[in-house]
């Protein structure tokens, strides 16, 4: 019985392990993900880039969703919740989800959020830094697939480009 007992608690401790677990399919490119300020329109522009990470299940849609929590949330024009469905990224272009690194490149995205007031540059900033704007990447279903938190501020234009001082 003490056997039977160990080889159970042998197979629970390897079945459980981290490096068993299967990986994110979709994972955000922290690195390429900011959100950008453009003061002349007052409006702010999130941006994330997306990498492929499991070709059998690449091609499944899923949902980009921008969440504004906390302070940025009572100056964003609109909802505190925005969604981009993957097949409207790829409508209309010749690459699908599976050209996604690695076998492509990585799938960059955002939106626009307008402000309803004008706010100092550095509360912006605040805000940012402090982890107001949530991203994730979530199954049709609604089962996370990937999140982050944006904290990268820049400066630039309402297409998500940064100008460069």
């Amino acid at each position: 019985m003490k056997k039977v007992v160990c080889v159970l608690i042998i197979l629970l401790l390897f079945g459980c392990s981290n490096d068993m677990g299967d990986k994110e399919r979709i994972t955000i490119l922290e690195n390429e993900t900011y959100v950008v300020y453009s003061e002349s329109q007052n409006v702010l522009a999130p941006r994330v880039c997306l990498e492929n990470q499991q070709e059998e299940q690449s091609n499944e849609p899923f949902l980009v969703t921008f969440e504004v929590t906390g302070g940025l949330k009572p100056i964003v024009e609109k909802e505190t919740n925005f969604s981009i469905d993957s097949r409207d990224l790829l409508s209309g272009s010749e690459g699908d989800i599976s050209s996604l690194p690695p076998e492509g490149e990585s799938l960059c995205t955002g939106i626009t959020l307008p402000l309803t007031k004008e706010v100092a540059k550095d509360k912006l900033e605040d805000m940012i830094t402090q982890g107001d704007l949530n991203v994730s990447v979530t199954e049709l279903d609604g089962e996370v697939i990937s999140s982050s938190i944006i904290k990268v501020f820049v400066i630039g234009m309402p297409d998500g480009s940064i100008v460069e001082p």
